[in-house]
């Protein structure tokens, strides 16, 4: 069956869409810092909370797992190559899905082969997850934002510039 040349999309011309970046210096010293945090509290909070030594080690190792994951999410999302601002958001959010996806697939592997105490090691996950995700999202929202101003701003300087000449 043969799809009718009225029914097909073309191609668009994308050449007039800026291209942005994310602030790959900025997420990496976001990762880092959410990292040891969410790795260096356990050992603070985990006697605190009632764990025992297996379980603050359990929590431990879980959010090492969650952060090596969302770091290696972050260099896939590849922050310092330019893309266009119509494909940016949707390599982010590809990005986290993967990770969101992957921390508790690789954490139920390991689980299973385990078998460590269940609390630790969730929060352990989970805490490593809800910190890089809160250092992450406004980062690259100040950073669109701020590309998306600048922007902006030349195109109405162009046409100040254009009707003032004319």
């Amino acid at each position: 069956m043969k799809i009718p040349e009225n029914m097909l999309f073309e191609a668009k011309n994308r050449d007039s869409e800026p291209l942005y970046t994310l602030p790959s210096r900025a997420l990496a010293i976001g990762w880092l810092v959410s990292e040891s945090i969410a790795v260096g509290i356990w050992p603070l909070i985990g006697p605190a909370v009632g764990f025992d030594a297996r379980g603050t080690r359990w929590a431990l190792i879980g959010a090492l797992l969650a952060a090596t994951i969302g770091g290696l999410g972050l260099i896939a999302l590849m922050p310092w190559k330019p893309r266009r601002s119509g494909d940016l958001p949707t390599y982010w959010l590809a990005a986290t899905t993967g990770r969101l996806l992957l921390i508790p697939g690789v954490a139920f592997l390991l689980y299973s082969a385990t078998q460590p105490p269940d609390k630790p090691y969730v929060l352990g996950l989970a805490v490593a997850s809800l910190a890089l995700l809160m250092v992450e999202v406004p980062l690259i929202a100040k950073a669109m934002l701020r590309q998306i101003t600048l922007e902006e701003s030349a195109a109405q300087a162009s046409e100040a510039s254009e009707s003032s000449d004319g």
